[in-house]
């Protein structure tokens, strides 16, 4: 018989022969479609990358890691979809994959697929659909199977979308959320199709996503506005001070901010976005708008386990109520050192938390996680003024601003007379150093106060 046919066909009739190879052609796939791993991560993101690096650090051996994968690239540094993903032509550093997978932003390597493959470690397309604790089986898209035994849980999180809200129209074409490369890469497409210094962009949101957007699209010669409900930009971190001392420097570049405005509906016409029509009536024209007013983690794949904050409870080794699941990244509520479960969606954490969950994966002695909070943007970095900030500690406190000369401002959060958080922030903005004193000071605590005796302690 030709080799098509498998041994156990061979002695029976044709007919006999092509349905008995038909049955254990199926079987054979089916069994394909059964991969298993010592060490399965699901996700493709900041987290798994970081995670990849660690377990290659401990030593793993080939063929003992596993990595399900929706996006159809090899995971990489995401915070560079909203800076440096979207500077204008005219800019010397426009960052395309493959030059930003991780982990280069962590001071690592570069892992491409050669990477992968030098490593034994298995990339596996596709979107996790659901886990069985009890048979310890991801399944990924409609019939791959994947089993662990240890299970590494790090889906981040998906944009929010208007429409939950009952905005109309962000289906329209060339109304962007920005959550994935794919996003990025549909947006520049469209500024590139606009005339050069023609187009209007609405910026829905006020927050991490809609500064960096706003920054650089103005970059591109467009008419930007920026739409926040808020009183004023980032409110998550900046009390009003710092909120109008970030809007001086947005509106210095052009760039227009509606405070106070919420987007009711996306207009166009054959399908294609004309404009932004707002709560209060009135309507802003444009071409292009990005949303961003939030995220939503994504857990609905897997059932079962203890939630908090919106995310998987995980204790201070990144583990789940299941033994032998971890949560990493946006996804994972963890013990604060202030007190309770936090979630953190920030690139810091993604990385640290992903170290931590491998190292107690693989049974490798480690501390308790103990995370500083840690916030940073840069923005405006391809022009001759960018403004940096960095941020350390907690800022539940009462916030103290100092101006630090024409070009920079700092604050810090006091409780109790305590200092729990610090930030600086201007054009060029914080050095390696300066970060180095905002992290001592958010860490030791000391008594101060105002913002100028809380510096003054560590140099600054």
């Amino acid at each position: 018989l030709p080799p098509l046919f498998p041994a156990c066909c061979r002695g029976r009739s044709s007919e006999g022969r092509a349905h008995r190879a038909e049955q254990c052609m199926f079987r054979c796939c089916a069994r394909r479609m059964q991969l298993n791993f010592e060490y399965l991560i699901v996700g493709g993101g900041n987290a798994a990358g970081y995670a990849c690096r660690e377990f290659v650090a401990q030593g793993v051996g080939a063929g003992r890691v596993g990595v399900v994968m929706a996006e159809p690239v090899l995971p990489y540094e995401r915070p560079a979809l909203t800076k440096a993903y979207l500077h204008p032509p005219t800019a010397k550093v426009r960052a395309r994959l493959p030059g930003f997978h991780t982990c280069v932003g962590g001071g690592g390597e570069r892992q491409l697929k050669e990477w992968y493959e030098e490593h034994g470690i298995e990339l596996v397309k596709g979107k996790a659909m659901s886990v069985d604790f009890k048979s310890k089986c991801v399944t990924v898209g409609d019939d791959q199977q994947c089993t662990y035994g240890k299970l590494i849980l790090a889906t981040g999180c998906s944009a929010l979308r208007v429409s939950k809200f009952g905005v109309k129209g962000d289906d329209l074409a060339n109304v962007f959320y920005l959550r994935e490369e794919s996003d990025a890469a549909a947006l520049v497409q469209a500024l590139e199709a606009l005339p050069e210094g023609k187009g209007q962009a609405v910026i829905v949101g006020g927050g991490y996503i809609g500064l960096e957007c706003a920054a650089a699209l103005v970059g591109w010669g467009i008419d930007t506005t920026m739409v926040l409900p808020e009183a004023n930009v980032m409110p998550r971190l900046f009390n009003a001070e710092l909120g109008k001392w970030m809007e001086d420097q947005y509106m210095a570049r052009g760039i227009k901010i509606a405070k106070g405005e919420i987007a009711a509906e996306f207009t166009g016409t054959d399908g294609i976005l004309s404009g932004v029509t707002l709560k209060s009536g009135q309507s802003l024209p444009c071409n292009i708008s990005v949303v961003g007013v939030g995220s939503t983690p994504n857990v609905d794949y897997c059932q079962g386990l203890k939630m908090d904050s919106g995310g998987f409870a995980v204790d201070e080794f990144m583990r789940t109520s299941e033994p032998e699941v971890f949560a990493i990244g946006d996804i994972c509520a963890f013990p604060s050192q202030y007190g309770g479960l936090t979630r953190c969606e920030h690139v810091d954490h993604a990385r640290k938390s992903a170290a931590q969950a491998v190292k107690a994966a693989m049974d490798v002695k480690t501390e308790p996680y103990k995370y500083l909070p840690y916030f940073y943007s840069r923005i405006f970095e391809y022009t001759p003024e960018p403004i940096a900030f960095n941020f350390f500690g907690d800022q539940s406190g009462d916030c103290h601003v100092s101006a630090r000369g024409d070009k920079s401002v700092g604050a810090v959060w006091l409780k109790d007379g305590k200092v729990v958080g610090a930030l600086l922030m201007g054009s060029p903005g914080p050095s390696p150093e300066d970060a180095k004193k905002l992290s001592q000071l958010a860490t030791e605590t000391p008594a101060a106060l105002d913002a100028a005796a809380a510096f003054s302690v560590v140099g600054l």
